[in-house]
């Protein structure tokens, strides 16, 4: 794993706890945040992009799941259902 997919990867990991754990917002909106936050990660990616990569965005998804599924139970367990099948 290169230096800058595990600084791509903490950083993302580091939005997506700030954005789940930001309680002036209400849920829609973290979640929200959340679900662009896993957007980007996936429109960063290109035909060029390593297995490597794409697993690593598969990985920050899972989290970014699980942090939806700390803010809405249903939501976050449905997303991760998907992101497994």
């Amino acid at each position: 794993m290169g230096i800058d997919v595990k600084i791509q990867k903490e950083n993302v990991r580091e939005k997506a706890e700030e954005y789940a754990r930001d309680f002036a917002l209400s849920i829609k909106e973290r979640t929200d945040k959340l679900l662009k936050l896993d957007c980007n990660e996936y429109t960063l990616l290109g035909i060029d992009s390593t297995k490597a990569e794409k697993l690593e965005v598969k990985r920050n998804s899972k989290f970014i799941y699980k942090q939806i599924r700390g803010i809405d139970e249903t939501s976050g367990n449905l997303l991760l259902k998907c992101l497994d099948d």
